[in-house]
């Protein structure tokens, strides 16, 4: 949770400009608390490919004082509530492929008569976190770009964000040639007819170029990891000693 007011609201009804975020791998308070004050406006803390799951989450959370979006490791309902009760300020949920599995996701993430989550008395009551916080599914697989128009038409989906590298994978090319620059916009466009967010990450300045000489704006940019930052300020550090 943070003291940001406005950030899921905001979203909503759309940003005047991209919100540039980090994606935090080192996942403890000290590495939380050093991303948070790098100067991004949001952090996605990576319980997919880091070393945390959701049931961990509170105690980073705590020391956050710009938004946190959690990036989930799988659709697992109980996964995604824990994370909604540490107070996130949204879930971003891997590899979905389908409006079946889209709506299973909107399901997981309310209360009822909506959903069917569990209530409780939980952090994110305590803290003043999002009542309902974003839900935003991933496509990154051929199959998901063929369904991202229904993924985002979707009631209580709150917009598509793109993995290029699983979809570079999927789709067999490299992330920054003609076809995947292609589908990226393809996915971002399905997201923008429905008045959903946008967001994408991606790791390399010139594959964000690329997208935007392609006219791709983003709610959400996701620049880079904790980790790649960390490499490469130390590498220019040592190189020009």
């Amino acid at each position: 949770m943070n003291d940001v007011p406005g950030f899921v609201d905001g979203l909503r009804v759309g940003v005047p400009a991209t919100l540039r975020g980090l994606w935090v791998t080192f996942l403890t308070p000290f590495g939380l608390e050093a991303a948070s004050g790098s100067g991004a406006d949001w952090i996605g803390v990576d319980l997919q490919h880091g070393d945390l799951d959701a049931a961990q989450l509170a105690p980073l959370l705590r020391v956050a004082d710009v938004p946190v979006l959690a990036r989930l490791g799988s659709h697992d309902p109980a996964a995604l509530a824990r994370a909604i009760d540490a107070g996130v300020d949204g879930v971003i949920v891997p590899t979905v492929e389908s409006a079946a599995e889209a709506e299973r996701l909107v399901a997981a993430a309310h209360l009822p008569p909506r959903g069917r989550r569990s209530g409780g008395l939980a952090r994110a009551g305590l803290v003043g976190a999002p009542e309902r916080p974003l839900l935003l599914p991933m496509v990154e697989t051929r199959q998901g770009l063929e369904a991202a128009d229904e993924i985002a038409a979707t009631p209580g989906i709150d917009g598509i964000f793109v993995g290029p590298y699983d979809l570079a994978l999927s789709l067999g090319e490299p992330v920054r040639s003609e076809k995947v620059l292609d589908a990226i916009r393809e996915a971002l466009a399905a997201a923008r007819r429905h008045d959903r967010i946008t967001g994408a990450f991606t790791g390399d300045p010139g594959l964000a170029a690329d997208l935007d000489d392609r006219g791709v704006a983003l709610d959400l940019h996701a620049i880079d990891t904790d980790a790649a930052a960390l490499r490469t300020g130390l590498a220019a550090l040592l190189g020009a000693r």
